[in-house]
């Protein structure tokens, strides 16, 4: 790919399209996705660690950690947060060409769908498990 045509690419961002084709259930599916932005793989991370608290103590004046064991995990929390994650990210991946598809979509989905297509927004997004936690489940 020479250079012109990479800068190209780079600078489409949500218009930078590609058709995939998901088997399910012996069936095979075409869907046009794109790349998450990087604005919107911040929203993503925020979702996902939503759960998470970490407590902070002031030691005359100055936020101190209390201690580097001190955060607060709901794993039922984290758990949906991760998927609600899962999910923005398929809806936003597959809303191209003026269409805006709903997380509620995404959702109501057959059990096993969300997770093939969210394997496909890794890959098309160049993420890793250091972008978002629920990565790891994928690898």
């Amino acid at each position: 790919m020479a250079n012109i045509d990479t800068l190209r690419r780079l600078t489409l961002g949500k218009e930078d399209t590609t058709e995939v084709i998901i088997e399910f259930e012996e069936e095979e599916y075409k869907f046009t996705m794109r790349p998450l932005t990087s604005g919107e793989l911040t929203k993503l991370q925020s979702i996902e660690k939503k759960p998470l608290i970490f407590k902070v103590g002031m030691q005359n004046g100055q936020r101190t950690s209390i201690q580097s064991n001190d955060v607060d995990i709901n794993t039922g929390e984290f758990a949906e947060a991760q998927n609600e994650a899962m999910y923005n990210a398929i809806a936003l991946s597959l809303s191209v060409d003026d269409e805006t598809i709903k997380v509620e979509d995404i959702k109501g989905m057959k059990a096993g769908l969300p997770e093939i297509l969210f394997q496909k927004v890794i890959e098309i997004s160049n993420l890793s498990s250091e972008d978002l936690t629920i990565i790891k489940s994928f690898q």
